[in-house]
């Protein structure tokens, strides 16, 4: 088991926000350009695209700064860490018993309801 310093947890928290946060800007850049494809709004904005852009960039950083800078958040967010910390994950040999244990299972019952819909068919063919 590895040992984690405070600073891990405040790096890993940082780095998951800030990932989270340039989604959030492709998201809305998306978003934008699909509101502006809807509306024509291009051809009645000069700059539409890097209008888009700077307040995509402007309300993730905002997002970005307002979780890191609330206490309460902040706070939630490190003893979430702490807790994924504590966390003991199965090894390779455990997990790959339990996939293999799981695709029999899906089978089986994908087996099953192959079987149910085929008997129903045959019963509703009788019908006609």
């Amino acid at each position: 088991m590895s040992t984690t310093t405070k600073d891990d947890g405040k790096k890993w928290i940082q780095a998951s926000i800030a990932v989270v946060c340039i989604l959030l800007c492709y998201v809305l850049i998306r978003f934008f350009l699909q509101m502006g494809e809807w509306f024509e709004l291009e051809s009645k904005i000069n700059n539409f695209n890097a209008i888009t852009q700077v307040i995509s960039v402007l309300i993730a950083g905002g997002v970005f700064f307002y979780i890191m800078k609330n206490p309460k958040t902040s706070d939630f967010l490190a003893e979430v860490y702490q807790e994924a910390v504590k966390v003991v994950w199965p090894d390779k040999n455990e997990t790959v018993k339990h996939t293999i244990g799981i695709m029999i299972g899906v089978t089986i019952v994908g087996f099953l309801l192959g079987i149910f819909d085929w008997v129903a068919k045959w019963l509703l063919a009788m019908i006609n």
